[in-house]
């Protein structure tokens, strides 16, 4: 339930995306256009003992994630690629200490990148649960924001995140009790 990927993910994954690009066969400089949906299980495992929610906020995380969107890719010569969209996720977290919530994130999702040159992802997210004692009756709202901004750029073309890589890195996540 953190607001981001992590920095190795990202690149990973940006890793994987641009090099299918240089095989998709798009003609020559020409931009192709298309939209995605993909539906996923959730389920990991969650810390928020450093919030408003204190000791025992330790937990696992279910649910189903459902994102949609739109993307660009240029072939060559510049094999570019971008892809914006959101992904919304219902949640239940079992608490370890007997508590539990039930809620919806959404996050506004924009990624771009050029093959072997840089990669800019951003998210923002915004969520709210409700947080049940034991015996499932309401203690409370939780609300959640989070902004994510990674910026990579690939100095040595190696097409691996290298130390000093990383031009950008912001991780912000809060969590706030009602």
């Amino acid at each position: 339930m953190t607001a981001s990927l992590p920095r190795t993910l990202v690149a990973a994954m940006a890793i994987a995306v641009l090099t299918l690009l240089v095989f998709a066969g798009a003609s020559h400089g020409a931009a192709d256009t298309g939209t995605f949906q993909f539906q996923e299980p959730l389920f990991g495992t969650v810390d928020f003992t450093d919030t408003c929610l204190g000791p025992g906020a330790t937990g696992t995380v279910t649910g189903t994630g459902t994102g949609v969107g739109r993307f660009t890719q240029n072939g060559p010569p510049t094999f570019a690629f971008h892809a914006h969209g959101t992904f919304t996720a219902d949640f239940h977290v079992d608490f370890a200490d007997g508590r539990s919530a039930v809620g919806t994130l959404l996050d506004h999702t924009s990624f771009s990148g050029t093959y072997g040159s840089e990669v800019t992802s951003t998210e923002a997210t915004q969520g709210s649960a409700t947080l049940h004692d034991r015996a499932g009756q309401p203690l409370g709202s939780l609300t959640i924001h989070a902004i994510s901004h990674v910026t990579w750029k690939d100095r040595n073309d190696n097409h691996q995140p290298d130390p000093g890589e990383f031009t950008a890195n912001v991780d912000h996540f809060r969590l706030t009790c009602a």
